[in-house]
């Protein structure tokens, strides 16, 4: 395929998803029905037409042919977790059960990490909070930004509270995270009470304008995606599930998670996509939902545009000690799952097990070309669970 093929397809490929924001957003039900039909319809000739998927070849045709026979490997890591349970500012803010899930953004030279913090009953009793560092190694704690509702039942629809995005919006020149707040299940209608529903994923901006605003004060914004009558069949019973936004051009994506219970499914990942930041929030239709990053599991991802134009997304994969990455020359089609260990054979902290290295957080270029990765992993003290702070360096080999 030439590439001045790719190119044109590439550029047919992004006008049309521009295009489809207004198509699908005023289009009446019958319209709407035709226009989603013919976007798949081009999506499967755009299959044909260019090399998009999984190749590395960019809407501008060109094709970084390094990047392709290179993977992510660990170059570096830090002998112990960053932040343990004997952190200062996780006794002193009572922390007992440690972190999962969030993001480490950079600005200027300060890394800013927004964590949920489980200080009660992991994975039950939440927080989000903000903590800081210079060198993603010595953390301080800054603030709570948000708190759960305490209560875990299915009337409860902020029992737990589970940030998963943080991004800075140049058209309200202000930060904002998105986080998910579940409510518990309804054992009478038979759910698992100890499993997490309906997920609807809430915007906070920053109340303080400018790039320093981004310690806050944060106020809600409102929902910006929750189960609806465009809710998938893929989705099942958590979703919505991980909101975590990246421009392309003139519009915002994001991956968004989903899983069922009863009967137990597997955990995909879709794509919905937006004019603005603050919506409002369509997904992508079926048929192109749910991506096929991995065949299992994938969870929390966190995607960032990378200094030669690709985008890296990386993710809570399966493995011991080991996270996902997918690469996409168009932010559109992801290759599928590629591992990566975040621990050494001869530095293993984290407890082995499919979902005990748990979340990255980041993977921040950095200007030597290496990419820090700050992620959360189990660890046992004292006969005692504690899901710490972990931080290594990877670079493409």
């Amino acid at each position: 395929m030439s590439r001045i093929s790719g190119w044109l397809a590439g550029v047919f490929y992004e006008s049309f998803c521009e295009f489809s924001i207004i198509g699908i957003q005023f289009a009446d039900m019958i319209t709407r029905q035709l226009f989603i039909s013919s976007f798949i319809t081009v999506l499967v000739i755009l299959q044909f037409l260019s090399p998009l998927k999984g190749q590395g070849i960019s809407s501008k045709g060109t094709k970084d042919m390094q990047s392709d026979l290179k993977v992510l490997k660990l170059t570096s890591e830090h002998a112990d977790p960053v932040i343990g349970p004997e952190h200062a500012d996780v006794v002193s803010s009572g922390n007992k059960s440690g972190f999962e899930t969030g993001q480490v953004v950079k600005v200027d030279s300060v890394y800013h990490m927004f964590v949920n913090e489980m200080f009660e009953r992991p994975h039950r009793d939440l927080r989000i909070a903000h903590w800081t560092s210079k060198d993603a190694v010595t953390w301080k704690r800054q603030s709570t930004i948000v708190s759960s509702i305490p209560g875990r039942t299915h009337a409860n629809p902020r029992a737990e509270v589970w940030v998963t995005g943080v991004v800075f919006n140049e058209e309200e020149d202000a930060w904002n995270i998105f986080y998910v707040a579940y409510r518990g299940g309804d054992e009478s209608k038979g759910e698992i009470a100890g499993s997490d529903y309906q997920g609807r994923i809430w915007r906070a901006m920053s109340t303080v304008k400018g790039s320093d605003g981004i310690a806050g004060p944060y106020a809600d914004m409102g929902i910006v995606m929750e189960p609806d009558a465009n809710s998938q069949e893929w989705e099942g019973q958590q979703a919505v599930a991980c909101f975590n936004p990246y421009k392309v051009g003139n519009t915002w994506y994001s991956p968004y998670d989903g899983h069922n219970y009863i009967p137990k499914g597997g955990w995909p990942t879709g794509l919905a996509f937006a004019p603005k930041l603050n919506g409002p929030w369509t997904r992508m239709p079926q048929g192109f939902n749910p991506i096929r990053l991995a065949d299992v599991f994938t969870e929390n991802e966190v995607v960032s545009q990378l200094k030669d134009g690709r985008y890296l997304m990386i993710y809570d994969s399966l493995g011991d000690q080991e996270i996902g990455y997918s690469t996409s020359s168009d932010g559109l089609s992801w290759t599928r799952e590629t591992r990566v260990k975040v621990q050494s054979s001869k530095n293993k902290w984290a407890m082995p097990g499919d979902h005990y290295t748990r979340t990255p957080l980041c993977a921040i270029e950095e200007k030597n070309g290496t990419f820090t990765v700050v992620y959360t992993a189990m660890m046992n003290v004292k006969d005692r669970n504690f899901y710490a702070i972990g931080k290594c360096s990877l670079a493409w080999k």
